[in-house]
């Protein structure tokens, strides 16, 4: 026995075992401490698990205590809502998150949503230092839907969970900026253009009002037509691109308006210029425009090789003006008046019709440096009014407003409404989340590596284990065969 246990091929063995056994225990350990460190890595492509920079920057500049309540029963939890409001809590040391069962808490979740069903993955923002302050965000709130063709049904398209709590954070700890009305008995342009004129009344697209929101202002719509006023509430009066020619009696309210000191911000649409009302009002402030639409002829201030998708730079990223509208700035008989260009195009810019024959500049077209953006000035009986003349409606689509944009089109915006209000604070600009699943797509190289850890790595350890084995059959051969010479 002692003879077997001290044996050479003995000890291999037991070796071999040792070597197995702590390998799969470490195995074990490494796959239960990942488990716990790295579940909630995110690897999809389009960092669904993930915050937007803009939202850990400002839930980081909260002073405010907030207390995080996820209202869900057991088993019907959204990831994805869990994850973010998850997030938002871990981002600062003065929020807390916690999970509700309104089955096991009716009482709790009664306070906060009096006599309205409560729906799973809702979220309860509360202000921890004043408690009668907190928003009930429901889970609806939080999901975006698009109609599919196809099937001819709602389909669940992407989540802005993130954009809802941020807004609901804001509401609870502080104070809005200004109340900001829309006209939009015009079929104006920010109002959402797939709907139809009826549908568009009374609000404006979600991105345009939760980049509002998302920097504390208040968006509310107004028909002047009906009121002859502006409402006494508003700080702001939106003018977007209207389609239709404003009557006297709204041109009169916002004339009145200004001259209360109020703002104004107007952008209008490219072969409007025969509307009469709105011309008059735009010269009485020492501004008109023209028709057709401009075009840049430096290159290097175009997006790719259309002409009228003209870019203008906005501390160090591109704000985009498709198919601006020519604007001139003329005399005013009131010395009060102050017009101050903020943006404009190079002097190599043009201004052609919609209907020209050729983009290119041809000899006899008005070439030149035309506004982008202007800002007009007047005080009126120690009230100063303010007007924000945009050259491009299409300025605020949504595609350059929602947060994945590439363009700064949002940041000038809110830049130009916290300096009518005398702020300076930051944008912020959190982008939605898709709820689509992405397939996994790897380089040619990130393939080479899997491929060489997973086949071609054990493949060469299973071919030296082989060699090796080789090789100590053949010295053994060898030993036996000279102790039989000898």
């Amino acid at each position: 026995m002692n003879k077997t246990i001290r044996s050479r091929k003995f000890r291999g063995g037991a070796y071999a075992t040792a070597v197995s056994f702590l390998v799969i225990v470490v195995l074990v350990i490494v796959n239960l401490v990942s488990g716990s460190l790295f579940d909630r890595i995110d690897v999809t492509s389009t960092r669904k698990y993930s915050l937007a920079e803009d939202t850990i920057n400002f839930v980081k500049s909260v002073t405010t205590p907030i207390d995080l309540y996820y209202v869900t029963a057991e088993g019907e939890e959204d990831l994805i809502i869990k994850t973010g409001a998850e997030l938002i809590a871990d981002a600062n040391d003065g929020f807390t998150f916690t999970v509700k069962d309104p089955i096991q808490y009716p009482q709790f979740v009664y306070r906060y949503n009096k006599m309205q069903d409560i729906t799973n993955n809702s979220i309860i923002v509360v202000n921890a230092d004043d408690p009668d302050r907190y928003e009930y965000i429901d889970s609806e709130q939080m999901k975006i839907y698009s109609y599919n063709m196809q099937t001819y049904q709602q389909e669940l398209y992407g989540y802005d969970a993130e954009v809802e709590i941020a807004k609901a954070i804001i509401k609870v700890t502080q104070e809005k900026k200004a109340t900001i009305y829309a006209t939009n008995n015009h079929s104006e342009i920010i109002t959402n253009p797939t709907d139809s004129e009826e549908e568009r009344k009374g609000k404006v697209t979600p991105t345009f009002s939760d980049l509002l929101n998302l920097n504390s202002y208040e968006i509310k719509y107004c028909d002047l037509t009906k009121e002859g006023r502006v409402p006494e509430l508003c700080d702001i009066l939106f003018i977007g691109a209207p389609q239709s020619d404003f009557t006297e009696v709204e041109v009169d309210a916002v004339k009145e308006f200004l001259t209360n000191g109020g703002t104004v911000f107007i952008s209008v649409l490219y072969n409007t210029d025969s509307f009469t009302n709105l011309q008059e009002l735009l010269r009485y402030y020492g501004v008109h425009y023209g028709s057709g639409v401009l075009f840049e002829g430096d290159s290097s201030r175009t997006a790719g090789d259309n002409r009228t998708m003209i870019l203008s730079d906005y501390e160090g990223k591109s704000v985009e003006w498709p198919l601006a509208v020519p604007f001139y700035t003329n005399d005013t008989t009131r010395s009060t008046t102050k017009k101050t260009v903020l943006v404009e195009t190079s002097s190599k810019a043009y201004r052609k019709e919609t209907d020209a024959s050729s983009s290119e500049v041809q000899p006899g077209d008005e070439v030149g440096k035309f506004p982008l953006l202007l800002k007009i000035e007047e005080t009126f009986g120690g009230n100063t009014a303010q007007m924000y003349v945009f050259s491009s409606f299409y300025f605020f689509d949504d595609r350059m407003l929602t947060g994945s944009s590439s363009f700064a089109n949002r940041t000038q915006l809110i830049e130009c409404l916290n300096d009518s209000v005398g702020t300076e604070e930051d944008t912020l600009s959190i982008p939605d989340t898709t709820a689509l699943e992405e397939a996994l797509r790897m380089t040619t190289s990130q393939r080479n590596r899997i491929a060489a850890v997973s086949f071609i790595l054990p493949g060469l350890i299973l071919f030296a284990g082989v060699v090796v084995m080789l090789r100590r059959r053949v010295e053994k051969l060898t030993t036996v065969t000279e102790k039989g010479e000898e």
